[in-house]
């Protein structure tokens, strides 16, 4: 998840659009390849592999680098990668639309891999990598791996990059009115009150609630808890979607501000003390750990979220490696797929660089000792079962937007919630049909 609020927004605000673009394409896939689609430059197979990832993580590929060069002969040119799907999708629809590539590697992220897949672009991994690789993610994965990264059981992406929304707690703030972290919703709701006094701006929890997008975010991470499917507005989406509501009207936990509130100006909040616990994405980590000034250890405790009727849960995204059909040196993109996912190169690159950091079994084992906040969720929201896939649409973009739609009309009183749930399974059916 970037760290960008604006670029997120503009993401999932613009990404609608981009993906219809996209499908637009491969339905006209033999005009794409004149005129202005053309590719500036066929590149002919050699012994050079082209890897697109954001440059952020270029230091930590480079560093392993030379033993994958030496072993197989080829060579590595690293480029710049798109930060956000709906960049992935205007870079790179046309050209694979075309039939070409000019990458052979691409770091993917969850919003566009399924158009891509759906398109055919991508080339199947299933037999690209060992099940040594497959079998080392836990098993709390393989549903978004099956939802995001395959089709109908063929694997087309493999995840590099794990974001998660942990549960920060202010331990300090707890512990001076002796009080333990929520475990369930309604010791949520029981602490929420003896430490929320809206008189002085304090609330227990807040979260991004803006339109476009991060409303959904929110409301999908309550569904999970309450062991609902968001996109099917069923009983569980209709009882997060309630005790949203009544965090924010009836026990009053919950700032009303919220809806005008995007990740900056949740995350200054909490670091303004004016916020008990919070769900928010890993980034947060680094945030709060910069503003030295404020931080101590004690004030951002990961602590596992509270457990609505279905348990424990936090929805997973992220982002991950794939390999384009047209890839100009298929063999030598293989190779280095293999290479840098390996049980052995895996936790090399998590050590460096969080975008290289998932759950699976070799890395955590690797990185046990190392002290990083982030490593220890992981294996405490691991071993609790904790991570649900997130929730999937063929038309994700515009199926998020229902959400956000209808429950912002529900949240601020322009409907009920019975109207609401119904409102949202019929813009659904109208997106499926």
């Amino acid at each position: 998840m970037t760290k960008n609020t604006f670029s997120r927004r503009l993401f999932l605000k613009s990404s609608a659009g981009a993906i219809a673009a996209a499908l637009a394409a491969t339905s006209g896939g033999k005009l794409l390849a004149q005129g202005i689609y053309a590719p500036n430059i066929l590149r002919q197979q050699t012994n050079e592999v082209v890897f697109a990832i954001q440059e952020f993580a270029h230091p930590a590929i480079k560093s392993v680098l030379p033993d994958f060069e030496k072993q197989s002969g080829l060579t590595v040119k690293l480029e710049g990668g798109p930060v956000s799907g709906n960049d992935m999708l205007t870079r790179y629809s046309a050209a694979f639309a075309a039939g070409n590539s000019p990458v052979d590697l691409l770091s993917d992220a969850d919003d566009s891999s399924p158009t891509f897949m759906r398109a055919g672009w991508m080339l199947p991994l299933n037999d690209v990598l060992p099940a040594e690789t497959w079998n080392d993610f836990p098993a709390s994965m393989k549903p978004h791996i099956d939802g995001f990264l395959s089709i109908e059981g063929t694997r087309y992406r493999i995840p590099h990059e794990f974001a998660v929304g942990y549960f920060f707690t202010r331990k300090d703030i707890l512990d001076s009115k002796n009080l333990k972290s929520p475990k369930t919703w309604q010791e949520m709701i029981d602490t929420g009150k003896q430490v929320t006094d809206a008189s002085k701006g304090i609330f227990a929890t807040t979260d991004a609630l803006i339109k476009p997008a991060l409303m959904y975010v929110y409301v999908a991470y309550l569904t999970a808890q309450a062991g609902g499917k968001v996109f099917d507005f069923d009983d569980g989406t209709a009882e997060a979607l309630q005790f949203l509501y009544d965090m924010i009207y009836t026990h009053k936990i919950f700032p009303e501000t919220a809806f005008n509130q995007d990740y900056t100006a949740q995350n200054e909040l909490y670091m303004a003390d004016k916020i008990a616990f919070m769900r928010e994405w890993p980034f947060f980590a680094d945030v709060g750990k910069a503003k030295t000034d404020w931080f101590k250890p004690e004030k951002m405790v990961i602590e596992l979220p509270p457990a609505g009727k279905a348990g424990s849960k936090s929805w997973i995204g992220g982002w991950g490696y794939s390999i384009p059909k047209a890839a100009p040196n298929l063999d030598g993109a293989k190779a280095l797929l293999k290479y840098l996912t390996s049980v052995d190169v895996a936790p090399k690159l998590a050590r460096q660089q969080g975008f290289l950091l998932t759950p699976r079994a070799s890395i955590l084992k690797a990185l046990s000792s190392d002290s990083n906040p982030l490593l220890s969720a992981i294996d405490m929201y691991s071993k609790a079962n904790v991570f649900s896939a997130r929730p999937f649409h063929p038309r994700l973009a515009e199926a998020q937007t229902v959400v956000d739609d209808v429950a912002s009309v529900y949240l601020t009183k322009q409907a009920s919630l019975v109207d609401a749930i119904k409102q949202g399974k019929e813009r659904i059916a109208a997106l499926n049909s």
